[in-house]
């Protein structure tokens, strides 16, 4: 009877505190890009090279339609390059950016004491992200140098900022 009641407070005890640090579903399961790059290998490609044909296929079956209205090279990118593409120029588990590889997005640029704007490729958006990255781990490792004098490290600080800047005005200008 006593471990039952030490059982039964215990798992009151352990379920009072796990609303507080419990994870949401979303957050919980993130499949990683193995997992989307297996899944395109094995089952996205194959069922792409099958469909090609097809769309080949439809492409030639539709040249006197198309070129009757003016439409061959809207048909072609349609039924001909966009599938091979998919298939043979993606990267390999690549599905949602790919998409949108072509559109600019609006990007938030961190600087020292403000922030500004800016339409970013999504190539231009992932050197971003993967150089602020860096620059933070730059900046971390200046604060953590102790043998340094203090001169010294403002002065890390101040060219690691002129860096960072010169880097932004470099990728908004590509």
């Amino acid at each position: 009877m006593r471990s039952r009641v030490l059982l039964a407070v215990a798992l009151c005890l352990v379920l009072a505190r796990s609303p507080a640090g419990a994870i949401s579903p979303s957050d919980y399961f993130a499949p990683p890009i193995t997992m989307y790059a297996f899944m395109d290998f094995w089952v996205v490609r194959p069922i792409d090279l099958a469909a090609l044909p097809f769309t080949m296929t439809t492409w030639v079956c539709s040249l006197p339609i198309t070129a009757a209205s003016g439409t061959t090279s809207e048909a072609y990118d349609l039924l001909m390059r966009q599938p091979a593409e998919h298939l043979m120029a993606r990267p390999m588990g690549q599905f949602w950016e790919w998409d949108n590889r072509d559109q600019n997005r609006p990007v938030v640029i961190k600087f020292k004491d403000s922030y500004a704007m800016a339409d970013l490729s999504p190539e231009q958006e992932r050197k971003y992200r993967a150089a602020l990255k860096d620059h933070e781990n730059r900046m971390k490792a200046i604060e953590r140098e102790e043998e340094l004098p203090q001169q010294d490290r403002d002065n890390l600080v101040e060219g690691e900022e002129k860096r960072w800047e010169n880097f932004v005005r470099l990728l908004m200008s590509l």
